[in-house]
């Protein structure tokens, strides 16, 4: 009867600690059924309830655990029956409750449970050295814990949670394997996990005697190697580096050092690397090169490109498209721009049956993506019913569209695909075009400032970027850059102390030192020092430009930085977490005179990540609430319409159009990547 009663009181003192409410005995008593004298004979408050159910609870899981090891298995199974056991006991009962973390005590019985299973997992792995001692005994806490907390957060999800922690343990475990302590004793390794690491006996300091090579061919010092500023930081790091085999060979490897804490705030008991060898993926790039002959036209086109571009003049181009639009539609044809600050649909050449201008959903400046295609159909359904449209493609954004009464869409969608590129193609020879995106004048400074921005949409890689600067027509200081090469993209955005024509041009100055250095083959470092002389050279000692100066490295889903006095990146990850890539931050771009030591910081970006780069005019935007801030960011690209890069920039930029009724007083730039569009292509 007695052990009948506890088991009562147990489970009805869970079930209340899952609830808003602070525990009390007349609530247990009643939960459990019974009197409230039966209860104090047991507990005699609410904080031995606590402690009991904490005891219970890690009473079974030792349990647990000797049951799921019964029986001559192999390790990995042995893991998944303990994993599975302990979920399932924490969707029931709780670990951490109102009095405290559980004692080390309390712990003991399921660590030395676990002990055996953890040896055969480190023999699996190759580990030249079975972990002992404090390590292994805060591991297989850190483990136990984890189980039990996860089942209780998601007691519904229990066999979801059960498959995220096996991959969690078992994916490195084929891989190189580096195990340090807290004082930077080496604990075990196995043979790839040594590589470029001093050789040293278990329990000598570890210490990285190369620093490699990083993903760009640059030499990487040892002091930037991710094993030593985790060692040097306390803090988890990640990078990519090439390092030199014994016959003369070049690997690849993405290093992940996690440092290990059981809980958060708990101290640092040790950290963990993981090489994995991605030699391999150097042929992704190559992957993507299309046979000789697989890109022939699979009909006659509708007109040769390279004849209309030699035989009409390039301010006749449009006129030139319009009478081929015509052509194929018999009847009225329209061609539209858009306006630079993305809110109207400008006719460039056709009939006046059709509006000079039309209002359209906003856009990343003169250009529009595939998702904003929805609401321009729509809009233009009401304003213009039966019209046809033909978005005009070049590399995944269109930069105008044909409108005609009638006629064949495909028919259309051809003329306009053509016209896309020759509208590219002739734009270095006329002004018709830029003139066409103007719809009121502009000033020298922001006239500047769109001269040398790129195009707003860009797929690279595995990634989508998109961009865009308010106001298009004022201001100046603001830009941002990027560009695909051969080793990767350079991301890069800027701010220009100041106002007006000297912050425009002294703030192109750098973007032009930026474009110099990448050109000239330097470092992201190098090119940071280059970038930091010529702005100190040409601002004089009141003038400075803050500034992210980055690589992203598709192949190794590899994004490295450097951070002049700038607001840092946000990254919103697929489930929509929110983490600022604070760092350390050099100071602005010519501040100061002194010669200046750049240092590059790296992360590992995965599947759906989106990285948002800004500027002060967005963060500091006011509100009726204060600053719109990062908190602004993150929910306007969390309430975007897709997931897309495109999707998320125009929600930052209406977001912050939309925050109050004042005109911007400040240029407000955004760059958006998102990383690996699955299953998307360039149109």
């Amino acid at each position: 009867m007695a052990r009948r009663n506890h088991v009562a009181i147990i489970t009805a003192t869970a079930g209340l600690l899952r609830g808003p409410e602070p525990l009390k005995m007349q609530a247990v008593a009643a939960a459990a059924g019974l009197s409230r004298s039966t209860l104090y004979r047991h507990f005699a408050n609410p904080e031995e309830l606590q402690r009991a159910v904490q005891q219970e609870t890690l009473a079974r899981a030792a349990g647990s655990i000797q049951q799921a090891l019964r029986g001559p298995r192999p390790p990995l199974a042995h893991l998944r029956s303990v994993v599975s056991a302990l979920v399932d006991l924490g969707a029931d009962l709780p670990l951490d409750v109102p009095v405290g973390p559980p004692t080390d005590e309390l712990l003991a019985d399921a660590i030395r449970a676990a002990g055996p299973l953890a040896e055969r997992i480190a023999q699996a792995a190759g580990l030249d050295a079975v972990p002992t001692g404090a390590w292994l005994e805060c591991a297989c806490a850190q483990a136990i814990e984890t189980c039990l907390r996860e089942g209780w957060a998601a007691p519904d999800r229990r066999r979801a949670t059960v498959e995220r922690l096996l991959a969690t343990i078992t994916d490195p475990l084929d891989r190189g394997l580096l195990l340090i302590d807290a004082s930077a004793a080496l604990v075990a390794s196995n043979a790839d996990g040594r590589v470029g690491l001093e050789a040293v006996e278990p329990g000598r300091r570890a210490v990285v005697r190369s620093g490699g090579l990083y993903e760009d061919g640059s030499a990487a010092s040892s002091e930037t190697h991710p094993i030593s500023t985790a060692l040097a930081s306390g803090e988890a790091q990640q990078g990519v580096r090439g390092h030199h085999s014994g016959d003369g060979g070049l690997s690849w490897f993405s290093i992940d050092v996690h440092a290990l804490r059981r809980a958060p705030s708990a101290e640092l008991y040790g950290f963990v690397a993981v090489y994995s060898d991605v030699s391999e993926e150097q042929r992704f790039e190559q992957a993507n090169l299309r046979p000789g002959g697989d890109l022939s036209a699979t009909g006659v086109p509708l007109f040769d490109i390279v004849r209309v571009l030699d035989e009409v003049p390039p301010p006749l181009l449009p006129e030139q498209l319009i009478a081929e639009a015509m052509r194929i539609a018999r009847g009225p044809v329209a061609l539209y721009v858009l306006d630079i600050d993305g809110s109207r649909l400008l006719r460039l050449a056709g009939t006046d049956e059709f509006p000079a201008q039309l209002q359209a959903p906003l856009a990343l400046g003169p250009e529009l993506a595939e998702d904003g295609l929805p609401d321009l159909t729509a809009h233009l359904a009401r304003e213009l019913p039966g019209v046809v449209m033909a978005p005009m493609w070049l590399r995944n954004r269109a930069v105008g569209v044909l409108l005609a009464r009638r006629g064949s869409e495909s028919g259309l969608l051809e003329v306009a695909r053509l016209g896309a590129a020759a509208m590219e193609l002739a734009g270095g020879y006329t002004d018709v075009f830029d003139d066409a995106r103007r719809r009121k004048d502009m000033t020298p400074a922001a006239e500047l400032q769109q001269s040398l921005l790129p195009p707003r949409i860009v797929r690279m890689g595995s990634g989508e970027l998109a961009g865009s600067v308010l106001p298009s027509y004022d201001v100046g200081g603001d830009w941002f850059d990027y560009v695909e090469n051969r080793d990767g993209a350079w991301i890069a955005i800027a701010d220009g102390v100041g106002r007006g024509p000297r912050a425009g041009g002294l703030s192109s100055v750098a973007l032009a030192a930026l474009r110099a250095g990448r050109r000239n083959d330097c470092t992201l470092e190098e090119t940071a020092q280059l970038m930091d002389e010529t702005v100190a050279a040409a601002g004089g000692p009141e003038f400075f430009v803050t500034a992210v100066l980055a690589r992203w490295h598709p192949v190794y889903s590899l994004f490295s930085w450097v951070n002049l006095g700038h607001p840092p990146p946000l990254l919103i990850s697929a489930d929509d977490a929110v983490e600022e890539l604070a760092t350390k931050p050099d100071l602005p771009l010519g501040f100061t005179e002194r010669t200046r030591a750049f240092r590059r910081h790296q992360r590992r970006l995965l599947d759906g990540d989106r990285l948002v780069f800004y500027t002060d005019g967005i963060s500091r935007r006011r509100t009726a609430d204060g600053p719109f801030g990062t908190d602004g960011i993150a929910k306007a690209v969390r309430e975007a319409d897709s997931r897309s890069a495109t999707a998320a920039a125009r929600a930052i930029q209406e977001a912050v159009v939309s925050a109050s009724e004042d005109g911007l007083p400040d240029d407000a730039a955004v760059v958006v990547l998102e990383v690996n569009v699955a299953g998307r292509r360039p149109r």
